[in-house]
Order: C-alpha cells, then structure tokens, then sequence
C-alpha cells in the first residue's frame, strides 16, 4: 500500500503534464504554428511489410506478409464440413452426438453446411468457410479469428529455398 500511495502524485502529475502538453498542441495547431500530423495512408495494402518470425537456424528472420499469407494457404487443408462432423463423431464429440451440428462460421457469421469447403487450422483446430479464411489471410492477419493462434505451424522451417516461389513479382 505504500508504494501506491507514493506513486499516486507521480502518476497525476504525469497525466496533468500529458494533458497540458495535449492542449498546448491542439491550440498550436489551430493557429497554424504547428504542423497537423500528417494523413493515414489510404494506399496502404495489408500484404506490404514484413513480419518477425522465429526461425530453428537463424533466430528472429523477417519473412515478407505475401510470403506468409501464401505459405498459410498452401499448409492449411481444405476439407469438406461433413468430413469434419464425421471424424468428430469418431471421437465421440458430446455435441455431435447431441445432434449439435449446426456450426457457425465465425468469420461470416453463416451457418456451415456438410457440402461447404472448409479449412482447418494446424494450431487450434478451428474451422471456417475456406473463403472466409482466406480473405481473413489476404488481409495480412496471421492468427485464429477465435483464439488468436497462429495460423502456420511453430516447426515450418521458414529459411527453405522454395521460400521464393511465394513472392509475387
């Protein structure tokens, strides 16, 4: 209890200096004596950049989104929703066996049909309309829309030389 109560003033006085500072920069702005920040970029595509990925060899690697996305497409299997139920049923799923079947897809929100192709993920097994999934990928988002596991497995040897074919020229 001590510490907080020692803390308490420090962390006032920081946010009053944060809030004067906020004021003095808005008001700086409007008379025209400090440059407004500059625009968000509206031609920004999810596939530009990089991201950081741990690699067995070389440690933290940089691996380019569109190489990433593409691997990501590639590795994850494209099934049939009814093969998905059945092999559940196999492992006797209590809501299978209670005829709970009628999954959503929780990236469009639809219902998911046996005849609908899906793609199950390699972390979390979650499953979603291969579409949806794949717009979610093409957007440069890398983790389960649910749990926010990746989507590639922790073992893909990201330093392969065939890392190259992904590379849109």
């Amino acid at each position: 209890m001590k510490i907080i109560k020692s803390f308490t003033p420090s962390i006032l006085f920081l946010n009053l200096v944060s809030d004067v500072k906020f004021l003095f920069d808005k008001a700086f702005t409007l008379l025209g004596l400090l440059e407004p920040p500059p625009p968000i970029q509206e031609d920004y595509h999810p596939g530009d950049g990089y991201i950081f990925l741990t690699s067995s060899r070389s440690g933290l690697m940089p691996v380019p989104i569109q190489v990433l996305m593409a691997m990501i497409k590639k590795n994850l299997p494209v099934i049939e929703y009814g093969d998905f139920i059945e092999r559940l049923e196999d492992h006797e799923d209590e809501q299978v066996k209670n005829g709970d079947d009628d999954r959503v897809c929780r990236v469009c929100l639809e219902s998911m049909e046996r005849s609908d192709e899906m793609r199950e993920l390699c972390m979390c097994s979650h499953v979603f309309h291969k579409d949806c999934i794949d717009s979610w990928v093409n957007e440069g988002r890398v983790t389960c829309p649910l749990c926010r596991s990746t989507l590639y497995p922790e073992t893909m040897d990201w330093s392969r030389s065939d890392i190259n074919l992904f590379v849109q020229h």
